[in-house]
């Protein structure tokens, strides 16, 4: 099969879980024997490759390119995401990328920069049509529905764009979400994800996973990788540990992963008084997930999946996660503890881990299994019979409706 992939970010590129997803799920089906090609934004136009993978990169067309990362003002990002809800100054150059291809079947996943208008483009063409919903942004134009705590409903800015790109849901012919809260979410805003949708969960490479495990030692450490900012719930987190007792403070170590404001680290390093911490930057996974005994999520948001979840037990550390969102569907008592991110929820769950050390140890022997359920042979294999599905679907209802009307 001769299958295109979307989405607005690609290898060499990186921003989160869905550029990792795009890429196995790429790569997973080339090994499948099939012809794959990435159809993803840049700073300009061209074409490269990514073990084996054709990657199509053109450049953004907006009144600015999302790449450029530098300050904008609040009404410049308005007039972006608005010009983004029905952006149809790509539409000749796609389609002539979809002509030359000739794709049996187009998956969209983010297209924040491309704008949903992809669709109309896709369908002009009569080509069967999946979309993967990996972030809100056909309801939040930031994405997230979070603005100083989860959105339960649509904010008057966000009314406008979704009111524009909600037109555009009609085009797909099937909607996977990556999570039943994801699908649940969007269920809830359009009639056509309901009637056409169904999860399919991420996957994660375990090929290098397990590899280096952290040595005995007397402290226990936990961590977090991330962004480090407060939506994360990283701020919140720091607040909890400060609450242990000094006794306890002795028993552990935090390590910080990822990219943060440096103001923000040093506030939040003043109040790690007492407790052993250390800011690494940005790290490989590898490293990383060897250094700690335990992965905090401690997502105030509604994560739509959580794939540092999944990750961080495929390197056999179990985890203490938020309940928000996805992320609730990927706890199991085998491997994991879970919180709700309110006052006093996660200290005592640190507490409860640093007076059961065996437990610690117990779920750490079952890490592995449980991040074998969410294998990339697996993963490949759901998409595969989700795209001769609708292929199928797609080609027979064209037939039906070109029969003559007797």
């Amino acid at each position: 099969m001769k299958i295109l992939i979307t989405n607005t970010y690609y290898f060499p590129a990186f921003v989160g879980g869905a550029e990792i997803s795009v890429k196995l799920l790429a790569e997973g089906m080339l090994a499948a024997g099939n012809k794959v090609y990435v159809l993803t934004t840049g700073l300009q136009d061209k074409v490269y490759r990514v073990n084996g993978v054709v990657v199509i990169s053109i450049k953004q067309q907006n009144i600015f390119n999302s790449y450029q990362k530098q300050k904008r003002s609040q009404a410049t990002k308005v007039l972006w995401h608005l010009f983004d809800s029905f952006n149809f100054s790509y539409h000749n150059k796609i389609k002539a990328i979809l002509k030359r291809i000739s794709p049996e079947i187009v998956h969209t996943n983010s297209i924040q920069g491309f704008s949903p208008y992809l669709w109309r483009t896709i369908k002009s063409l009569d080509i069967p049509l999946v979309h993967s919903m990996r972030d809100y942004y056909m309801l939040c134009h930031k994405c997230n529905m979070y603005n100083n705590g989860n959105c339960a409903s649509l904010c008057a800015p966000c009314e406008v764009t979704s009111s524009v790109k909600k037109r555009f849901f009609k085009y797909p012919d099937y909607f996977i979400g990556i999570s039943n809260f994801i699908l649940e979410r969007y269920s809830a805003f359009s009639k056509e994800v309901r009637s056409n949708g169904s999860v399919i969960y991420n996957a994660v490479d375990t090929s290098e996973s397990a590899l280096k495990i952290k040595a005995p030692s007397l402290k226990i450490t936990f961590g977090y990788i991330g962004r480090i900012d407060k939506d994360k719930g990283v701020e919140y987190m720091i607040d909890e540990l400060a609450l242990l007792p000094a006794k306890l403070k002795n028993k552990i170590k935090l390590v910080l992963a990822g990219k943060g404001e440096a103001e923000f680290i040093t506030k939040l390093q003043a109040k790690l008084v007492g407790i052993e911490h250390e800011f690494t930057g940005i790290i490989k996974p590898a490293d990383f997930y060897s250094n700690i005994d335990v992965l905090i999520v401690p997502a105030l948001w509604h994560e739509p999946f959580g794939r540092i979840v999944i990750e961080s037990l495929s390197y056999m550390v179990p985890v203490v996660q938020s309940d928000r969102g996805g992320l609730k569907e990927l706890y199991s008592p085998n491997s994991s503890w879970i919180f709700s991110p309110e006052s006093g929820h996660l200290l005592a769950e640190i507490t409860h881990i640093l007076n059961n050390t065996d437990e610690l140890a117990e779920k750490k022997l079952n890490c592995v299994n449980e991040a074998g359920k969410f294998s990339v042979d697996k993963y490949i294999d759901k998409h595969r019979a989700l795209y001769r599905f609708i292929t199928s679907a797609v080609t027979s209802a064209k037939k039906a409706s070109e029969l003559p009307v007797v």
